[in-house]
């Protein structure tokens, strides 16, 4: 019985520390126009200009890489995938992320990511 509390605890504990990590790192984007990386070793922020911009680059199980460049001020996304340079247009989606063009559409949510071309799915991971 101990037990069961005490992994109770621990994980509400942890869980509520994440959300107060998330909700600061939102805060501090909002007050900013330099981008804040989830994880700096996925992706990284790069200012200079006005314009919000985030990198990220994502590897599939097969070896195959999809480097993404999102532009949040624009509300735009350029992936280059297989030497094919894509331009997407931000789309409004309930949660994470969503971006398509009339072939390609780019979905993604936490560490998951999925770009599809004509319905069929290309790269994900």
């Amino acid at each position: 019985m101990k037990r069961t509390i005490f992994i109770t605890a621990t994980l509400t504990a942890l869980f509520l520390t994440s959300c107060n990590k998330e909700k600061s790192a939102t805060d501090s984007a909002a007050t900013t126009t330099d981008s804040i990386a989830s994880k700096p070793s996925d992706s990284a922020a790069v200012s200079g200009s006005k314009d919000e911009i985030v990198k990220s680059t994502s590897k599939d199980s097969s070896g195959k890489t999809l480097d993404m460049t999102f532009n949040n001020t624009k509300n735009t996304a350029t992936v280059v995938f297989n030497k094919e340079t894509i331009e997407l247009q931000g789309q409004k989606p309930a949660s994470g992320i969503w971006y398509k063009n009339d072939h390609y559409e780019l979905r993604g949510k936490g560490e998951e990511i999925e770009l599809t071309k004509d319905g069929k799915t290309v790269f994900k991971k």
